[in-house]
């Protein structure tokens, strides 16, 4: 090989190398994709929203019983904007039977025992939200 092919085969090969990607997201989340975990004990749902609008309903894989406690816990950071985004638990006879209104930044846990009466089951779960912008973590857990 003569001296210019060494040097452009040394020169691509160093500009190669210093080639960098996208910056890695350092909570893990990508902007305006919702990530989410569906499994017979946790469903999660997590976004990190810039004027994102959706309306996604999901079937639970959980099937919550009346010996079941479910942890439920729902954390807005870094909310900005006017909008209202709303989350929905409907149960199996298409009723919302609790919900939650989302204006800003919150922190909400609760665990509660679950009835034999299944209108207070969980089922479905609807996302609801226009021009969101802020990170949002919602999770059930059944324990």
């Amino acid at each position: 090989m003569n001296k210019i092919g060494c040097l452009l085969l040394i020169t691509g090969l160093l500009v190669g190398w210093n080639c960098v990607g996208p910056e890695e997201p350092e909570d893990g989340l990508i902007e305006d994709i919702p990530a989410l975990v569906n499994t017979t004990e946790v469903f999660t749902f997590n976004l990190k929203g810039n004027n994102y609008s959706f309306e996604e309903e999901y079937t639970l894989s959980m099937k919550p019983d009346s010996n079941t406690v479910l942890t439920t816990s729902l954390i807005v950071t870094n909310w900005s904007g006017s909008d209202t985004s709303r989350i929905f638990m409907i149960n199996a006879s298409d009723t919302t039977y609790n919900w939650f209104q989302i204006t800003g930044n919150l922190t909400y846990t609760a665990t509660d025992s679950l009835s034999n009466d299944t209108k207070f089951h969980p089922s479905n779960i609807r996302f609801e939200g226009i021009n969101y912008s802020g990170t949002m973590q919602f999770s059930l857990i059944k324990d």
